[in-house]
């Protein structure tokens, strides 16, 4: 298998989940900065906008620790 067209065929699926948008949209719904979130999750600020933005996969990891 191509690691390339793995990592594609990843980021296809969970874009359809609309992850990144979703979180700001919740984020933004809390008033909560992205600072504020990441003291909150342990997590930076440009992790979590690049996330918002759609330029990270998060980890199963990732999404718990934001999830909580």
């Amino acid at each position: 298998m191509n690691i390339e067209k793995g990592e594609e065929t990843i980021r296809r699926v969970l874009s359809a989940y609309e992850l990144g948008p979703k979180l700001r949209q919740l984020r933004l719904r809390k008033k909560i900065g992205l600072k504020d979130l990441g003291v909150h999750t342990g997590l930076s600020a440009s992790l979590l906008s690049q996330l918002e933005n759609g330029k990270l996969v998060p980890t199963l990891p990732t999404l718990a620790r934001i999830a909580m």
